[in-house]
């Protein structure tokens, strides 16, 4: 059982229940916060210390009533309607910007996002510095005047490129695992040159070039919240059992879940409770929401294997879970549709992870959060759900989609041709169907691979390996 140092336990069990109380409300959930559309956008997209910035809504406003900006400097600007104002930082650095939005019908709500600032001396301007193999990475130069011209040495052996700018930009992309050191040499009108370096680490495979380069003979595995043995061994979504997906070598696929904290953390945690995946109720009855603790005090919880047995494992950030596996295995982050589920904060942590071509964002069928990703520069993988023509009609006209995932009772032959005639077919084999196969019964997987199911979502991906090489499918 674990315990706080510095509290005596039955005050700690105390408190817990205290909570416990005022968030369960006597056992109902309390709907989560109300979700927005709207994004924050500016122009310059790299702009330099002392250079205007104008900054406004992404998204439909026309509910929008006024909006405070908070500039992450200290300074803030009050705006209405559109939201459009101009700000200027005096340092270079890392900020993070936030807008109040008032609506004019309903709750308040808050957006936020990084915005990196370029000092007024010339510096490169890279769209990911440990980018996947054959993700295509944009280059260019903070905006400057004066620059005439731009060569550009990728470090990797390719043909040397030119631009005419300092903001023209170039797409490059790495062949091959390793460190580049990136030059750019900068020619100024006055006659001085200048070059500039920068370090790029290309690590795995881009999820985009490989779902576009897919091999219809072949299918993927998806471990379902990193289980191996159905999470009867480690405890689902947790690192111990992610690190076992990768050590296997058969799983190109991790689904897992994320959450969001009270101080605005993404963890992975199936529930948006504590009860059913971790040891909450060894010291608090209810169910224990997520939202109503930080990410400090989730550290003091462990979680729990499928038979409900307590592990050494806390529950991680996905920041964690991105930065130890990013090249290794690609991610499906699963409940990123949910109203309690800001996508906003999940996709600045892929973000700035580096890992946008690592990841896909599982979101069903919401129109609003596929637009909003398709919107972010650069975009986030749109990873939908369609049972239905009219849903995978509108969901796949979404950029970028490369898989769409159906329900298992309806992956049958003729609907699996009609999703992967626009993308990846994608379906489960979990729960009963998922514990029969792995008792023997592989009657549901013959269909699915007869039918031409492109990725399966499992409990028990060694086994499933082990089936599908035995069919020509690995």
């Amino acid at each position: 059982m674990i315990r706080l140092k510095n509290m005596p336990h039955m005050l700690w069990i105390a408190g817990l229940a205290l909570i416990a109380a005022c968030s369960d409300g006597g056992g109902e959930e309390r709907p989560g916060p109300q979700q927005t559309a709207l994004s924050i956008v500016w122009t310059p997209e790299a702009p330099a210390a002392g250079q205007s910035v104008r900054f406004s809504l992404g998204g439909d406003v026309s509910n929008v009533r006024s909006v405070l900006w908070m500039f992450g400097d200290g300074k803030t600007s009050s705006a209405a309607a559109g939201g459009e104002v101009d700000h200027a930082y005096a340092a270079a650095g890392d900020y993070t910007v936030k807008a109040a939005v008032t609506p004019v019908a309903g709750s308040m709500s808050e957006l936020s996002r990084s915005i990196s600032v370029s000092d007024t001396e010339a510096a490169m301007v890279v769209s990911n510095d440990f980018p996947a193999c054959r993700e295509e990475v944009v280059f260019s130069l903070n905006r400057m005047t004066g620059v005439t011209g731009v060569s550009w040495d990728f470090g990797d052996g390719s043909e040397r490129r030119q631009t005419a700018s300092a903001s023209e930009t170039l797409t490059h992309s790495y062949a091959e695992e390793g460190r580049y050191t990136v030059r750019a040499e900068v020619a100024y009108a006055d006659g001085g040159t200048e070059t500039l370096m920068r370090q790029i680490e290309a690590a795995g495979l881009s999820l985009s070039w490989a779902c576009r380069n897919f091999d219809p003979s072949k299918m993927w595995i998806m471990a379902h919240r990193g289980n191996t043995k159905n999470g009867y061994e480690l405890p689902p979504n947790s690192m111990a059992a992610f690190r076992r997906c990768v050590e296997l070598g058969c799983v190109e696929f991790i689904e897992t879940d994320v959450q969001i904290t009270k101080d605005g953390e993404v963890i992975c945690l199936h529930d948006n409770y504590l009860s059913r995946f971790t040891d909450y109720n060894d010291y608090a009855s209810g169910k224990g929401m997520v939202a109503d603790f930080t990410l400090e005090e989730l550290g003091r919880f462990r979680l729990k294997t499928t038979d409900g047995k307590v592990s050494d494992q806390k529950i991680p950030t996905l920041e964690e879970v991105l930065m130890e596996f990013r090249g290794k295995v690609w991610f499906n982050l699963d409940k990123c549709m949910e109203s309690d589920v800001s996508i906003e904060k999940v996709y600045d942590v892929v973000e700035r992870c580096g890992c946008l071509d690592r990841v896909q964002f599982y979101i069903s069928d919401d129109t609003d959060r596929a637009d909003w990703l398709s919107r972010q520069k650069p975009q986030g993988i749109i990873a939908p759900h369609a049972n239905k023509e009219e849903v995978l009609t509108r969901m796949a006209a979404y950029s970028p989609v490369y898989m769409i995932q159906t329900s298992t009772q309806y992956a049958g032959a003729s609907w699996i041709s009609s999703i992967n005639a626009r993308a990846l077919s994608v379906t489960n084999l979990l729960d009963d169907e998922g514990q029969a196969f792995y008792n023997g019964n592989t009657t549901v997987m013959d269909g699915f691979v007869s039918a031409g199911v492109r990725m399966i979502q499992c409990d028990y991906p060694a086994e499933m390996d082990e089936y599908l090489r035995g069919r020509g499918k690995r």
